[in-house]
């Protein structure tokens, strides 16, 4: 049912001289509040989701040409009737329309209120509608698929199946506390034990995922750490592109930490340039020593920058005193000064790709070049007329996680690399997705290829194209494309990627023992003056980042949800721990309870009206 509330408006589109603004109206009496000023078609006999032309006028007088969007209740954000004026961009003229339609009958609206009735209507869950603000937010491509994903609906599915199965127990043990004094037993406790661990598998990572959702939202810190004059602010100025840090050849010249956002590859990283730690008598160095070591401990990745043996032996000595589990990139700076090793310049390194690997002058040689080598079928055929007409049409008959994955993959967007898509195949075959210099096929399959012989079918035409050509194939299903889409491509880049951090076959990528971190860990050679290797260590951050997301493809980015789902946890511990000793159905009854309690309170189904006050109170007016 949709309850429509008194007709509000605000202006949706941010305030300020613009071209154009979007003033939203929604509520019970809308169209007559708009018609009233409107002069065109009567709104309220004309179709949903439709615009019109007219003017804006108080009396005779014109305020403004606009166009209006009519959404009937309930298809529209709010599920209630709603319009959307669109007027030129004028600060007076937005007064003038808002001042209008508030003498008309609406009010104006509080921050968030047009997503709180969306909310209180059943258009989505509070999650949902949390990913809102969320996606408005976002100001990185990692963010803003976060906040897709959870929009979606891809969070709320998950705590619904938990929910599910935990309500179906509830009810059997409620139910056997009507039947007391029988002493009968409906949960059996075996099944229901199994049914707590297996919830609490799956919670458990959505809690570990949250240190990651919430640096994806605020931005990955990254904090350069090492000793003076190693070049760490000359390090923030190369990320960065720009003179951001000042550079002197005095140790010591920064004093305090420096910080700014790098993005790549659509992940926002906060990168923190620290001042240099070393023993001092002076007292505003040391101040900046220890707020060096505090963004050593509170960064998620440390990046600890040397530039000979003693200060590799300083940072050393630091890496030991991380909390473990810390991610940390060891990075050699001036290393264009020191080593003739052009591809990873540092000394005492053995980095060359092996023999096998390099052509006649030495150059690195692709995969796709050694496949032929080793006599699998060239590439370089002529296609039969008829399968480059199917693949053609193909093409204008995309799905949409193909055409979601194309976006992405097109004018090498991924790593460099370039992809084609619909690529015929000389045996008649159609790839959705080809890779000519690593011979990597990608295949999205729908529905139908869960079909016992289509199955069989692509089973074979893959070994053929292995066979024949050498192709690996990675087949993923729309689904996945569409709601995990970081999955996705941190397979196809595992699989096409000799970066150090991420292994390519063929290379020899090991630095000798006296040039390893502590724990064994490859050093990445920069020079940070010339801009050598920086794209390396871009790499590595973001390979680093990819590798500290979870497994599964939702990432909880909200306070509210994580503290949730750790009081979820907790209640599901204590049902185990009853389970244990054996207690009665009445105590177990309420700690179920109490785990249903958090996981509603997350989704909404359990909301009060502080609770939704506080939440929607956040949101920009008009949203």
């Amino acid at each position: 049912m949709v309850f429509q509330q008194e007709p509000i408006c605000a202006l949706a589109t941010p305030s300020g001289v613009g071209a154009i603004g979007v003033i939203r109206v929604s509520g019970e009496g809308t169209f007559d509040v708009v018609n009233k000023l409107f002069r065109g078609k009567d709104l309220t006999k004309v179709d949903s989701h439709t615009v019109h032309f007219g003017t804006i006028r108080s009396g005779n007088d014109i305020i403004d040409e606009v166009l209006i969007a009519v959404f009937k209740t309930p298809t529209s954000f709010t599920k209630e009737d709603t319009v959307e004026i669109s007027c030129h961009g004028s600060d007076y003229i937005i007064r003038q329309i808002l001042k209008l339609l508030v003498q008309n009958g609406a009010r104006l609206a509080r921050p968030g209120e047009f997503t709180q009735r969306a909310f209180l209507n059943g258009q989505f869950d509070l999650v949902q509608a949390e990913a809102v603000a969320d996606l408005i937010a976002a100001d990185s491509a990692a963010s803003h698929r976060t906040a897709l994903n959870q929009l979606r609906g891809g969070f709320s599915k998950k705590l619904a199946f938990l929910r599910e199965d935990l309500i179906h127990f509830a009810s059997m043990v409620e139910l056997e506390l009507d039947f007391g004094e029988e002493d009968v037993e409906f949960a059996n406790r075996d099944d229901l034990r199994a049914l707590i661990t297996n919830l609490q598998t799956t919670i458990a990572p959505l809690i570990d995922s949250f240190d990651f959702g919430n640096a994806l939202k605020e931005g990955i810190p990254v904090a350069i750490i090492g000793a003076p004059n190693v070049g760490k602010s000359t390090l923030l100025n190369a990320l960065l592109n720009e003179e951001k840090a000042i550079v002197t050849s005095i140790a010591g010249t920064t004093r305090d930490v420096i910080e700014d956002l790098l993005y790549l590859d659509g992940i926002k990283f906060r990168i923190i340039d620290t001042a240099g730690i070393r023993e001092t008598v002076d007292v505003v160095e040391s101040i900046g020593i220890e707020r060096s070591k505090k963004a050593m401990n509170q960064a998620d990745v440390v990046v600890l920058l040397f530039d000979s043996p003693e200060t590799y032996a300083e940072v050393e000595q630091l890496a030991e005193g991380l909390e473990e589990g810390k991610k940390v990139l060891w990075v050699r700076n001036k290393a264009d000064l020191t080593s003739p090793n052009p591809l990873l310049s540092g000394e005492g390194f053995i980095s060359l790709p092996s023999p096998e690997r390099r052509g006649v002058g030495g150059e690195v040689k692709t995969k796709s070049q050694l496949l032929v080598e080793e006599g699998f079928k060239p590439m370089n055929y002529k296609i039969p007329p008829e399968v480059l007409e199917n693949a053609r049409n193909l093409r204008q008959r995309e799905t949409e996680a193909e055409q979601f994955l194309w976006e992405i993959l097109r004018n090498r967007k991924l790593n460099n690399l370039k992809f084609r898509r619909q690529h015929p195949v000389q045996e008649g075959f159609v790839l959705d997705f080809y890779c000519a210099e690593h011979r990597l096929a990608i295949e999205l399959d729908g529905g139908i290829h869960e079909n016992p012989e289509q199955k069989a079918y692509d089973k074979l035409r893959t070994d053929e194209l292995n066979k024949i050509y050498g192709i690996t194939t990675l087949r993923f299903k729309n689904e996945q494309v569409l709601d995990k889409i970081d999955t996705v491509l941190e397979e196809i880049i595992r699989l096409t990627s000799p970066n150090p951090l991420l292994p390519g076959e063929g290379f020899t990528l090991l630095p000798s023992p006296e040039r390893r971190g502590a724990g064994g860990e490859v050093e990445i050679p920069i020079s940070a003056k010339t801009g050598t290797g920086i794209e390396d260590l871009k790499k590595a951050l973001v390979a680093v980042a990819v590798a500290a997301k979870a497994a599964d493809d939702t990432v909880v980015t909200n306070l509210r949800h994580y503290e949730h789902l750790v009081k979820t946890q907790q209640a599901l511990s204590d049902v185990l721990n009853g389970l244990a000793i054996g207690i009665t159905g009445d105590f177990l009854a309420q700690d179920i309870r109490l785990a249903l309690h958090h996981l509603g309170e997350i989704t909404g189904q359990i909301a009060t009206d502080d609770l939704l006050a506080n939440i929607f109170s956040k949101f920009c007016i008009g949203k």
